[in-house]
């Protein structure tokens, strides 16, 4: 198998995998017709193990389909750009190994999402459902967080999944 269909392929289980586990694992927020979810731990996972394209890649899609497979179409297009941005920055950074990099590509990658979401909120519905959404993403983004961490180091042990070779 060549790099690039191993690589599409990783990419398309993880994205897979990350849209099932947060379809099935979400808190409805009634206050923006929203949920909270695990999206980004797989945005995360990618995005460390294989950079900002790959981040930007999983983050997109992973928000747009979830979006739409959940029964939430208006927010499909801002998942597709405040998921795949988030994921590009957390990549750019996290991709460096250096673990002080690793934290601050989730950390700009995290507010990135909060911010997106918040003025996305706004947007589609009002001030108060864009303030209401703060709360549920920085757990969302520390949950993903939490998850991201315990998972790369099992991960990166299967050869599969390097998206180096």
């Amino acid at each position: 198998m060549n790099k690039h269909t191993k690589q599409l392929t990783v990419l398309s289980l993880i994205i897979a995998f990350n849209v099932t586990l947060s379809y099935v694992v979400k808190i409805p927020v009634p206050a923006t017709n929203g949920f909270v979810n695990l999206v980004e731990a797989g945005i995360f996972i990618a995005a460390i193990l294989g950079g900002a394209k790959n981040g930007m890649i999983v983050g997109g899609l992973s928000g747009l389909l979830l979006d739409l497979f959940a029964g939430y179409p208006q927010w499909m297009f801002f998942s597709l750009v405040i998921h795949g941005f988030e994921g590009w920055v957390v990549g750019y950074f996290a991709y460096q190994k250096k673990n002080i990099s690793v934290v601050i590509g989730l950390i700009l990658g995290s507010i990135i999402m909060i911010i997106g979401y918040f003025f996305a909120g706004v947007i589609l519905y009002n001030w108060a459902a864009g303030w209401a959404s703060i709360l549920g993403n920085i757990a969302q983004s520390i949950m993903g967080l939490i998850l991201a961490l315990v998972m790369v180091p099992v991960i990166n042990k299967i050869p599969q999944i390097n998206f180096k070779n």
